[in-house]
């Protein structure tokens, strides 16, 4: 076995250790609230747009978004779907418009289905990108992020066999700027948002901003990983500062400035009122019983809103999220 092969080896035998001694947040949030866990709208078709002259935007409504810029020197892709399966149809698609070779991929955090597609583009070359503490909460969560895609795949006629963990092999910390082409990339990170180490990448020419997870467009976002819903806030006020026109979340359409400010503005909301209820005495399942927010009844996900708040009540009483990292 040769060198590589040996450290992929003990990566994955420590990841899945250390997946047996955490708790399995996702499916303790399936025993909390079964309920919450089903129905929502039907996805919209899977779609490629073309947002700039070298910048293409997979809208994948039934999973999640990613993204890809061409030039003349290679591919830059920014997350890489839920499967290797879904990767192979996003490289695919890369393929229709290019036989460059994928040079970088950006992870922009650790929920699986923006990274378990990873080794189709390990496969190409390409080298992968993270802020260290996304390949930190990959490492740690691997298990769970298998664990709670399991559903998707019975769906889809995935094989889970396929799937290894492919680990970032280039971190970073605050800022990096990834030059390809005669173009620049600027991956950001503010500090937590929805998740430690969530990733901004900035495309000045094309003046777009992506996201990742701190951003979904209508879509309500899970809160079992952020240690802070004000920095979450706080993070989408600064990026709608942004000098870009076009933004993209990890999930939902196309955005604009009032669509960041507005997804602000909900959590925002979701954080007064079950401070509030706990403020009242109120216990985890009388909030869940309760908590209705209206106004937000068009996002996706709103169903799983009993799941939402058993999440931001575990961290508003604990101080911790449901899956705390380090």
């Amino acid at each position: 076995m040769t060198r590589s092969k040996q450290l992929t080896v003990l990566l994955l035998a420590a990841a899945l250790s250390a997946g047996a001694a955490h708790a399995q947040y996702a499916s303790e949030l399936g025993k909390l609230a079964p309920e919450a866990l089903k129905g929502g709208a039907k996805p919209q078709p899977a779609q490629l747009k073309q947002i700039a002259p070298d910048l293409y935007f997979f809208w994948n409504d039934g999973s999640s978004n990613a993204l890809f810029m061409v030039t003349d020197e290679g591919v830059m892709v920014v997350d890489t779907q839920q499967h290797p399966a879904d990767a192979r149809r996003l490289l695919g698609l890369i393929r229709k418009i290019t036989d460059r070779p994928v040079k970088w991929v950006v992870v922009t955090h650790a929920h699986g289905d923006h990274f378990l597609g990873n080794p189709v583009f390990k496969a190409e070359g390409a080298t992968i990108v993270s802020h260290r503490d996304t390949r930190g909460m990959m490492s740690k969560y691997y298990r769970d992020e298998v664990e709670r895609r399991q559903a998707y795949f019975k769906r889809y006629n995935l094989d889970p066999g396929e799937l290894q963990m492919v680990l970032p092999e280039v971190t970073f910390d605050s800022r990096l700027t990834l030059q390809l082409g005669g173009r620049t990339a600027e991956l950001i990170h503010l500090g937590p948002g929805q998740n430690p180490g969530d990733t901004l990448i900035h495309f000045p020419h094309a003046r777009t901003l992506f996201l990742g997870g701190p951003f979904a467009r209508r879509n309500w976002s899970n809160y079992s990983f952020t240690p802070s819903v004000e920095n979450w806030i706080a993070l989408l006020r600064q990026a709608a500062a942004f000098d870009a026109d076009t933004f993209i979340g990890g999930h939902g359409d196309v955005a604009t400035r009032e669509d960041l400010l507005e997804y602000a503005q909900l959590h925002e909301d979701f954080l007064r009122e079950v401070k509030a209820g706990i403020a009242q005495g109120k216990s985890r399942d009388e909030l869940a019983d309760t908590i209705r927010m209206p106004q937000y009844s068009h996002y996706r996900n709103y169903h799983r809103m009993r799941g939402w708040v058993y999440a931001l009540h575990h961290l508003l009483t604990t101080g911790k999220p449901m899956a705390p990292y380090p």
